[in-house]
């Protein structure tokens, strides 16, 4: 177990921001210096005071110690009353002789977006090629590919969908290519297989199910390699945090298709829900509570929460048909505002805002965005 006084939470490597001006409130001309390798910089929390120390030995061990993580090209430090507040890369700063003063940002070089290739990689088993054949004539990859492009990523990423040797599954990996979404044939299928014929008493239609179904995979995927790529920390399991990522991201989908791929994703565990009105009780074998994911039930009712948090008057109707019930819906806007405050605090920075607005019809987080009060 790691131990650290208060005082150590102020301990930051400062990058040299000489050359913007505007920030001379943050940084004093007669000061500028630089740090020597394996030094550092600690701030006292209490009395402000800022000292420079020397290394006794490589900083490796002291970064794996203290949990240390890598702050990128350049970070600030504010002090704001009796609070310090820290910014780093990637780091939006007021351009000099900028005209709208829309900024720049530090990291340009390792942090771009229009990084995410795609591949439909040839079917092992040749009953597979219709869905190669389908994904490719709705244009699946390519929608996926377009709506990840505002994010701004270390590394090229590639989503791809291929044949697994009848394994249904899903996953992110760093493979040997670079960091890869892989979404099997067997999965496409299964979620095939499993879409209503007919459009559905609450109005599910069959493409609504294949689509949400399947971008929420993606999306899901996609959050696990965020995690990973921006070095987030994650409190709980990860899978949680990947849903909802997911169902986050699926929300800010223009203005009428976030409905329509939350109630479609939502479909997926409709053979878990169909006869809860009749049959409240669940049995199951316990070791299906020592899995890394949610149950499939608890897993509904996270998305649907989030999505009434969300839009309580688009969703209405998950609570009046007794879908999400209300001892849960009453706490669903705070919960819904902390994963926005964490998609602010830890994604917001990495994101392209001109052209999200562009690509999904919205921004994904609010720039005046606060954490909600506890309910």
């Amino acid at each position: 177990m790691r131990t650290a006084t208060a005082a150590s939470l102020a301990l930051f490597l400062i990058g040299s921001m000489s050359g913007f001006p505007n920030l001379a409130t943050a940084q004093s001309p007669e000061v500028s210096s630089t740090i020597d390798d394996s030094d550092g910089v600690f701030i006292d929390g209490t009395t402000f005071q800022i000292r420079p120390g020397k290394g006794k030995s490589d900083a490796i061990s002291a970064i794996k110690g203290l949990g240390a993580r890598e702050l990128g090209p350049g970070a600030i430090v504010f002090r704001s009353g009796q609070k310090l507040y820290i910014v780093d890369a990637p780091l939006r700063l007021p351009a000099e002789n900028s005209a709208n003063r829309s900024g720049v940002v530090i990291d340009a070089q390792k942090g771009r977006t229009n990084r995410i290739h795609i591949e439909y990689v040839p079917p092992e088993n040749p009953d597979h090629q219709y869905l190669v054949e389908a994904l490719k004539a709705k244009g699946a990859l390519e929608m996926m590919q377009r709506l990840f492009s505002p994010f701004r990523l270390p590394a090229d990423l590639t989503i791809k969908t291929r044949g697994c040797s009848g394994m249904v599954n899903a996953w992110y990996a760093v493979e040997e290519s670079g960091p890869t979404v892989t979404v099997c044939y067997e999965y496409v299928d299964d979620i095939m297989k499993h879409a209503p014929m007919e459009t559905t008493p609450d109005g599910v239609t069959r493409e609504d199910a294949i689509c949400g179904q399947f971008q929420f995979v993606i999306a899901h995927e996609m959050g696990h390699a965020l995690f990973d790529l921006y070095g987030i920390p994650v409190f709980g399991r990860e899978e949680d945090a990947a849903d909802q990522f997911a169902t986050y991201f699926m929300l800010h989908m223009g203005t009428h298709a976030p409905r329509t791929y939350i109630t479609g994703a939502a479909y997926a565990y409709n053979e878990y829900l169909k006869n809860y009105q009749d049959d409240p009780k669940v049995v199951v074998p316990l070791k299906a509570f020592a899995s890394n994911h949610g149950a499939p039930q608890e897993r509904f009712f996270n998305l649907v929460c989030i999505a009434y948090g969300a839009q309580p008057v688009l969703f209405a109707d998950v609570v009046e048909k007794g879908l999400l019930p209300k001892t849960r819906a009453g706490s669903c806007a705070y919960e819904f505002k902390t994963i926005r405050y964490a998609v602010h605090r830890e994604i917001g920075p990495h994101l392209d805002w001109t052209l999200s607005r562009s690509v999904w019809g919205k921004t994904l987080v609010d720039n005046t965005v606060q954490l909600a009060p506890s309910p």
